[in-house]
């Protein structure tokens, strides 16, 4: 009777094995199918995700390239210009891979996107700048094409007045030279004329006086009684020079060979002609010259003691010496 209570309940504990088993491989499978299909999502989100950032990746590359084929082709004679497109080129390049990074990191397309928009602007503000600053070249380049034609010319006109300058710098120098000779020429003849003029004196005679309280002029040999000397000479007649006023002047050299000149006693100086030099002298006369030789007398009073010795007297005439003689004081 036990015996067959056991076999009849086997059959039934093997149901329930089974049919628990079955549920367990059931809910297995559903997990398993459950999970696969989250693993497809995933492969799927992934797959999306790469083929996303590959587009991003090329897009960016394609902008690159683009910005730097406009970039490139502005590029000119410039060398300054040219610098600075590379050095925009080099910036860009580094904004490029910025966002790359930034997308690889965060997987954020959509800022991506905007960082790609923002390099086109970028790019295109780089453009703007680099052909306004072309047109600036040129406009500068044609400025400066003017100036250099404008100094050219006015290089070339400096050149030709400076040798029409030293043209007549050299002419000047040869008037100059020709008025100069000319001037000395005239002087020479000037020279020569007034010599020819010159009035000689003969019989120069000088005496010593001194006047007396009756006021009597007594004549003196004695140095310490001097009181003035009485010039006289006698102008000849000389056809050259024409009758009218007449300067002569005396020079009296003290024995020791000094010029005696007392400026308040109408002492000065006079020019030698041929010479050009100045010499002192003692007192002079005007005289009425006329064509007949007349004794001219003058008195000259220096109110300076005289010295015993020989003296000697010079008298000139149009700045030429025209007689001299001696006289002495005991």
């Amino acid at each position: 009777m036990e015996q067959h209570t056991e076999e009849s309940s086997n059959p039934s504990r093997n149901i329930a094995i089974f049919s628990i088993t079955a549920l367990i491989l059931l809910a297995l499978a559903g997990y398993l199918f459950y999970q696969n299909a989250q693993l497809r999502k995933e492969i799927v989100r992934i797959n999306q995700e790469y083929s996303d950032l590959q587009g991003i990746n090329v897009q960016l590359d394609e902008e690159f390239q683009s910005a730097q084929q406009q970039l490139e082709a502005l590029k000119g004679d410039n060398i300054e210009l040219n610098k600075l497109i590379d050095e925009q080129i080099a910036k860009l390049e580094e904004q490029k891979n910025q966002i790359a990074i930034l997308v690889q990191k965060n997987r954020n397309f959509e800022e991506a996107q905007k960082e790609i928009d923002e390099l086109r602007a970028t790019v295109e503000q780089y453009v703007e700048e680099i052909n306004l600053l072309k047109e600036e070249n040129t406009f500068l380049t044609e400025e400066n094409r003017s100036l250099k034609t404008q100094t050219d010319s006015l290089s070339v006109a400096y050149a030709n007045s400076q040798q029409e300058n030293q043209a007549l710098l050299t002419q000047q120098e040869i008037l100059t030279e020709e008025a100069e000779k000319l001037s000395q020429e005239n002087t020479e003849l000037n020279i020569k004329v007034m010599e020819s003029s010159r009035i000689e004196v003969n019989n120069i005679n000088v005496q010593g006086y001194s006047t007396k309280e009756s006021g009597r002029e007594v004549r003196r040999r004695r140095a310490d009684n001097v009181e003035k000397l009485n010039i006289c000479f006698v102008p000849e007649v000389n056809q050259l020079a024409a009758e009218g006023d007449e300067e002569f002047f005396v020079r009296i050299l003290n024995p020791r060979g000094e010029t005696i000149s007392v400026e308040s006693a109408g002492s000065g100086v006079l020019t030698l002609l041929k010479t050009n030099t100045q010499v002192p002298y003692s007192t002079k006369q005007t005289i009425a010259y006329k064509h007949n030789q007349q004794e001219i007398c003058l008195v000259w009073s220096p109110e300076v003691p005289f010295e015993e010795g020989l003296y000697a007297v010079e008298i000139y005439n149009k700045g030429f010496p025209v007689g001299h003689t001696t006289f002495k004081l005991r």
